[in-house]
């Protein structure tokens, strides 16, 4: 008999969501790199890709951003799975894209519950139920940007992939964040684990 949908469930699409991508603190100095250092967080544990083999992933989805080690180390929080984070800021730092990759084992059953949740898009590479994609917001199908979060789940890992403007129009800041380029981004970081 199928689970419900537990309370532990959305909890853990909320954590996922708010650890992908949040205007980090300022702090002395705290000025992003003009290149990409993609020196992976601490924090993070050794069996997940580093965020040098993220940003090259997702090459597609942040041109004109730098990795920013101290934003990502302030995202990546004490959790009891393993997480890697990666943040990738504007020269002024008012634009981010963030990447969360969390191995966070899903019960087949609640995957296939995810599945019929709104905001669900379909791909081949997700019909033989062994991942569901899903858009936090329904509607960015509709215009086509990512102007929510994006997921990708299966019963081993999820990953996350968020963008956040200050100016908050992430698709005249971020133009290059389409459904569909996240999506193909969301799979080229899956298929580094």
């Amino acid at each position: 008999m199928p689970r419900a949908f537990s309370t532990a469930s959305v909890a853990v699409l909320a954590a996922i969501a708010l650890s992908a991508c949040t205007t980090p603190a300022a702090a002395p100095d705290d000025t992003p790199t003009a290149a990409p250092s993609h020196t992976s967080a601490p924090s993070a544990g050794g069996s997940l890709p580093s965020c040098d083999e993220v940003v090259l992933a997702i090459a597609g989805i942040s041109a004109d951003l730098a990795y920013d080690e101290a934003a990502s180390t302030g995202q990546a929080g004490q959790e009891a799975y393993e997480q890697r984070v990666c943040v990738f800021v504007s020269a002024d730092g008012g634009t981010q894209l963030g990447v969360t990759i969390a191995a966070i084992p899903i019960l087949q059953e609640e995957l296939d519950l995810y599945g019929t949740l709104p905001g669900v898009i379909a791909d081949e590479r997700t019909a033989d139920g062994s991942a569901v994609l899903q858009a936090l917001d329904a509607d960015d199908a509709a215009d086509g940007h990512l102007d929510s979060a994006l997921y990708l789940f299966d019963t081993v890992h999820s990953i996350t992939i968020q963008g956040h403007s200050d100016a908050g129009q992430l698709a005249t800041e971020l133009p290059g964040l389409t459904l569909p380029a996240a999506t193909e981004a969301a799979f080229a970081v899956r298929g580094l684990l």
